[in-house]
């Protein structure tokens, strides 16, 4: 079953963005009506090149580009397998859903420390406007002085070197870790193979004749070791990892690798979840370091410096004056 969110979008027409979801369940809806695949994305709303597999760059998926090349992959392997495109559109929709709900999950674990990022590269900023308000001379000193320019070089510096190390620290948090189709797309395309009645290793082949030539590559090596009865030891990753127990059994038991994708998936979405919430955590814990050296410090030159130059500068110091006493002079004799 496709999992929604609770706020509807607006429905785009043809050419427009439209809700990925509310888009392929118009596709797959009008499939299973009986219109031929061409057809039915024209319906849709999507255009079709000339075997009738909708374009990768269509506007309809500006939106969510993996969506897009996702359904593409899924088009493929249904002309390949001959299985009911409805039905692999089924699957793909379901883990869509999972991977935008998983990448919506770290945009709002990340939001708040996003949000204090750029709001602490102005804290130098609010320092001169704190300082020109307690005491106008401040700023005055900073405009006119050459001490004044010293402390706001300084300032800018800290500033550009503090806002500059947290936006690197955002973007190493915010980064994708993988490349290519999302895994749980990848395990619903390999269910759907197996789904059609092919064997382990030309699931594995299919698969990786419809998907991009970053994911087909450890496919490719998969398919051939289970042809021959054996295993690649040397692959790693997500999804050799999520694809190594199901498939094991599938090809020595012949025990259906559906519950063990469907598993894995289930697995991959946890773990998601839980790596967006430690990055959340790790980032507002690392953005004290260029607050505390850069920011800080820099706030300290642009406002507290200046204003406590100012205040000493405009003080009046003239009632601690005493005279001195010139020892070279002579003392005048008192009058007998």
């Amino acid at each position: 079953m496709r999992r929604r969110s609770g706020r509807a979008p607006a429905r785009g027409g043809p050419g427009e963005s439209a809700d990925v979801s509310l888009l392929l369940a118009d596709a797959i809806a009008l499939l299973e009506s009986g219109l031929p695949p061409s057809r039915a994305w024209t319906l849709a709303g999507v255009p079709v090149d000339v075997r009738g597999v909708p374009l990768a760059e269509a506007p309809a998926w500006s939106g969510d580009p993996t969506a897009g090349r996702s359904v593409v992959a899924a088009c493929t392997l249904a002309r390949h397998t001959g299985m009911p495109l409805a039905r692999v559109l089924a699957r793909v929709d379901d883990a869509v859903a999972r991977d935008r709900d998983a990448r919506d999950a770290a945009e709002a674990q990340l939001a708040g420390p996003r949000m204090s990022a750029r709001i602490l590269r102005w804290l130098p900023l609010v320092g001169v406007g704190l300082a020109a308000a307690v005491d106008p001379g401040a700023l005055g000193l900073l405009i006119t002085s050459p001490l004044g320019w010293a402390m706001l070089g300084g300032a800018g510096l800290l500033t550009w070197l503090g806002a500059t190390w947290m936006g690197r620290l955002v973007r190493a948090a915010t980064a994708s870790s993988s490349e290519g189709l999302p895994v749980p797309v990848v395990l619903a395309l390999v269910d759907a193979a197996l789904a059609a009645g092919l064997d382990v290793s030309t699931a594995l082949a299919r698969t990786a004749d419809a998907v991009d030539p970053l994911t087909a590559g450890p496919l490719r090596a998969l398919a051939a070791a289970h042809a021959y009865g054996g295993s690649a030891p040397g692959l790693e990753g997500p999804l050799v990892d999520a694809l190594a127990r199901p498939l094991a059994l599938a090809q020595s038991a012949g025990a259906p690798a559906g519950h063990g994708l469907r598993a894995a998936m289930v697995r991959l979405d946890r773990e998601a979840r839980r790596d967006a919430a430690r990055s959340a955590g790790e980032l507002g814990v690392r953005l004290a370091l260029p607050l505390a050296l850069c920011l800080l410090p820099a706030f300290a030159l642009a406002g507290v410096l200046p204003l406590i130059v100012a205040v000493v500068v405009g003080a009046d110091l003239g009632s601690l004056d005493v005279p001195t006493l010139d020892h070279g002079a002579r003392t005048p004799s008192p009058t007998p």
